[in-house]
């Protein structure tokens, strides 16, 4: 039997599986990791503490298995950027695609006309979650770092270092980085002057099929490495999206709406991504920066952190349906789709004497499902309408998210798989470089339809939802000037 050794290297932690070619999991591991948040604005992680990470899953997995020919392929959250020397060690902390310090630099973009165009070429939307806005503000503000540093990379990046020895990017990490051209495939020349950086100080772009030996690692050495792809990408392969009028809505960390096309769609509004997959597909749509982490936010700080976050879910869940006039505002990371304000935070609205814990734990969970539809309608707008709604990430294991999900939206939304959608479609990009025919059995889908009463509570709220952004968005910015 042969395996794929699947890894997802996500914000909160890395997932690795072992996967059959009938797309069985036969083997996995999670191991979680922090997010550190030094002062307002940043959010950095350990590149170290990640690699280590990602060590611990392969060798845990590995070792569960009969001794067999693996072939190792990876997954990874975009955007993030590390500073790194000649023997590639870290210089910095990563700084991730929650960081919000390059706001100053993205808007300098926008005023000097230059957004647009860039977005157009890049694929990339103009924000501080792109790598060519924290580089910028790198050459600014951390002169003696930018200078000292041989390559910036990603964190996807500094793991193929250390397991191969070599520096080389995939298509897909490289299309959300805001410095890469998307038509031509090389790095684009005036993102790179915008930077302040030369292609040298970039890895390498190849394919996402692109095979590298592992070296590095006892216990893989010799195997084989593919690259793989960014994990938006690969979550729409792994939730069987490849297809016109199938839209997938993944909530983890964060969250994403997502539909394949066939090339880069342009957004005249700039509300959507283009993130290369293969040579024949692109995934576009667009992200939000409040998924779980909302959540985890409001466990620790504002809830009963002793009691399970399922069992909270089950009381929160009992809240009538538009938490009884309580109105949230979930954008305490700023916010990407579909309006891109770095500015953006949270805001409770509507506040009575009769709401409880449990209602602002609602009103989140019910705002961070408006955002969502409010992202799934510019994703429409663009590609047109979805036949099919597929959801996959952590929100997959509370039904009763996945049903205020379909309430909200007001359409049926299918759940087909409890593992991880981009590890999955690791998988089966390691499987068709291989050339093994993958024969899966047919998923078990669960099926959640809206409920009538309260997808039309929902459709009003989600309009007081739109209205309220509108009207506070002003003041965000004022408060930050004092």
């Amino acid at each position: 039997m042969q395996f794929v050794i699947a890894i997802d290297i996500g914000t909160t932690s890395t997932k690795v599986l072992a996967v059959q070619p009938d797309m069985i999991v036969r083997a996995q591991h999670q191991v979680y990791y922090p997010t550190h948040f030094p002062q307002p604005g940043y959010a950095e992680q350990d590149a170290v503490e990640i690699l280590q990470a990602v060590l611990t899953g392969v060798e845990t997995v590995v070792n569960r298995l009969p001794p067999t020919p693996l072939t190792v392929v990876l997954s990874s959250a975009m955007h993030s950027l590390l500073a790194v020397d000649k023997e590639g060690q870290a210089l910095s902390g990563i700084i991730t695609w929650a960081d919000t310090r390059s706001t100053q630099q993205a808007r300098e973009l926008q005023e000097r006309g230059l957004a647009e165009e860039l977005h157009r070429q890049t694929g990339t939307p103009i924000h501080p979650m792109s790598p060519l806005c924290k580089l910028m503000w790198l050459r600014q503000h951390q002169p003696a770092l930018f200078a000292q540093a041989f390559k910036f990379i990603s964190i996807k990046e500094f793991i193929v270092f250390h397991l191969t020895g070599k520096f080389c990017v995939d298509y897909s990490i490289a299309s959300a980085t805001g410095l890469f051209d998307i038509h031509k495939l090389q790095w684009h020349s005036e993102a790179l002057n915008q930077a302040g950086i030369s292609t040298e100080q970039l890895s390498d772009p190849v394919p996402i099929t692109h095979r590298v030996p592992v070296v590095h690692s006892a216990f893989l050495r010799s195997t084989q490495l593919i690259l793989g792809a960014s994990d938006g990408c690969l979550a729409q392969w792994g939730s069987n999206a490849l297809a016109p009028g199938k839209m997938t809505i993944t909530v983890g960390t964060s969250g994403a709406v997502r539909r394949m096309a066939t090339r880069a769609v342009f957004d005249a509004q700039g509300r959507l991504f283009n993130y290369i997959l293969n040579d024949d597909v692109t995934i576009t749509g667009g992200a939000t920066n409040n998924g779980t982490a909302v959540l985890d936010w409001f466990a620790r700080e504002l809830a009963d952190t002793s009691t399970p976050v399922s069992d909270w879910m089950e009381q929160v869940v009992k809240v009538p349906a538009g938490s009884e006039g309580l109105l949230a505002l979930p954008f305490l990371q700023g916010e990407r789709a579909p309006f891109y304000n770095p500015d953006a935070r949270g805001v409770f609205f509507n506040v009575a004497m009769h709401h409880t814990r449990l209602h602002f734990a609602k009103a989140l969970l019910e705002s961070i499902c408006y955002e969502l539809k409010w992202i799934a309608e510019s994703v429409e707008d663009v590609c047109g309408p979805s036949e099919t709604i597929l959801v996959s990430g952590g929100i997959t294991h509370f039904p009763s998210w996945v049903q205020l999900l379909a309430d909200v939206v007001n359409r049926s939304v299918i759940v087909s798989s409890q593992h991880d959608a981009s590890a999955l479609g690791a998988a089966r990009l390691a499987f068709q470089v291989l050339r093994v025919s993958v024969t899966a059995a047919e998923e078990q889908e669960k099926i959640f339809r809206p409920q009538a009463i309260n997808a039309e509570v929902y459709q009003h709220g989600f309009q007081h939802f739109k209205r309220l952004y509108t009207a506070v968005a002003p003041y965000f910015s004022d408060s930050k000037r004092g």
